[in-house]
């Protein structure tokens, strides 16, 4: 994990105290409103493996394409965790060129709601092992939104959709992102 690749998302206003303590384990504190955290990779993986000079892309976030590489659609991977938390994953998802320009044409208009791809998921999440290179399907819940990794015939990719996951392990990489509390200026 790069951390310029990482950011984290909000979807909360800015500012002020929590008015939920944070976790004596991991010094994080869940969503008052039970909301999942956010965290968002800003690139697919891909781009920081080819030299500057040589890389090519068209578009950007939601929608991104690498010349001689792939497609790409940003997607969110949730992730269910114990103790209150949650957390969505905002992730690249590599795509084929015909669901690229489905999704593309559909994007604001109805016929978005009924949009099924499937990829792979094209950024490596820590603390999860190196995912494998296999098929996952994301749908769309909201029409507000991107669409959301939904399953997988794969058991890793399974299991991270079902299973809950300790938050102090999950968390504990992204920890400075979603601490909350604003640094004491000397």
């Amino acid at each position: 994990m790069t951390k310029s690749n990482v950011s984290r998302s909000s979807r909360v206003k800015v500012g002020g105290k929590n008015s939920v303590e944070p976790c004596a384990c991991c010094g994080i504190a869940p969503d008052p409103r039970g909301r999942p955290l956010s965290i968002t990779f800003e690139q697919p993986d891909v781009i920081y493996q080819i030299h500057p000079a040589l890389l090519e892309t068209w578009g950007g976030d939601p929608f991104l394409a690498v010349k001689n590489v792939g497609f790409f659609l940003r997607v969110i991977l949730p992730v269910k965790l114990d103790g209150g938390f949650a957390i969505d994953f905002g992730t690249w998802l590599e795509i084929d060129n015909e669901d690229f320009r489905a999704a593309w044409q559909t994007w604001n208009f109805p016929e978005y709601k009924d949009l099924e791809i499937e990829g792979y998921v094209a950024n490596q999440i820590a603390p999860f092992d190196r995912f494998p290179h296999e098929m996952v399907k994301v749908t769309v819940r909201e029409p507000e939104q991107v669409p959301y990794l939904t399953s997988s015939e794969d058991e890793v990719f399974a299991k991270l959709l079902t299973d809950t996951w300790p938050h102090a392990k999950v968390l504990a990489p992204y920890a400075d992102l979603l601490k909350s509390e604003p640094p004491l200026e000397g």
